[in-house]
């Protein structure tokens, strides 16, 4: 009985990859672009801290070596951004629009264990790092922050840069 219970269990539980992988060897990137057809479902609001991501990103590749190449980069970099309440979790799903809601679910899941009740509200990213010659996902990690509205424009970019600083740090250890 016991068995067939956790076996049961193991069925309902979502596993999400998160390979470590190392800056190692690589010595060019780029920021993933959807094709020319795309255009983003997300508010201007999203949209500004899209941006400001991308360039938290590129900051983090540059200062660690690696040169940004649009043509003929060896990894491409994709994130997705997560913000969370106690009742839902929503996602800029540009890049992650393939993969599902698995990562989304498990987010929620998470969240919802560790804060069973209250206005708490958070904003997560993920960072993807993809080998482009292999089509590998070689690293993955994230971030998290609680969201608060009362912080100035340069308090809420130190905490946005420390974000992709954590979330891609483990890349970039020799």
């Amino acid at each position: 009985m016991c068995l067939g219970m956790i076996s049961i269990s193991a069925c309902f539980t979502t596993r999400i990859e998160f390979p470590k992988g190392s800056s190692a060897g690589y010595s060019s990137y780029r920021i993933y672009k959807h094709s020319s057809n795309h255009v983003p479902d997300f508010s201007n609001r999203e949209d500004l801290a899209n941006e400001r991501i991308q360039q938290a990103l590129k900051d983090q590749f540059n200062t660690h070596g690696l040169i940004e190449s649009p043509e003929d980069a060896e990894l491409i970099v994709a994130f997705l951004l997560l913000v969370q309440d106690t009742a839902v979790s929503t996602a800029i799903s540009d890049y992650y629009i393939n993969s599902g809601s698995t990562i989304l679910s498990e987010a929620h899941r998470r969240m919802a264990k560790k804060n069973p009740a209250g206005g708490y509200e958070a904003g997560s990213l993920v960072v993807d790092i993809i080998d482009k010659q292999s089509g590998n996902l070689i690293y993955r990690d994230y971030a998290s922050r609680e969201i608060l509205e009362y912080l100035t424009d340069t308090e809420r970019e130190r905490r946005l840069n420390e974000a992709v600083a954590e979330a891609v740090a483990a890349f970039f250890k020799p």
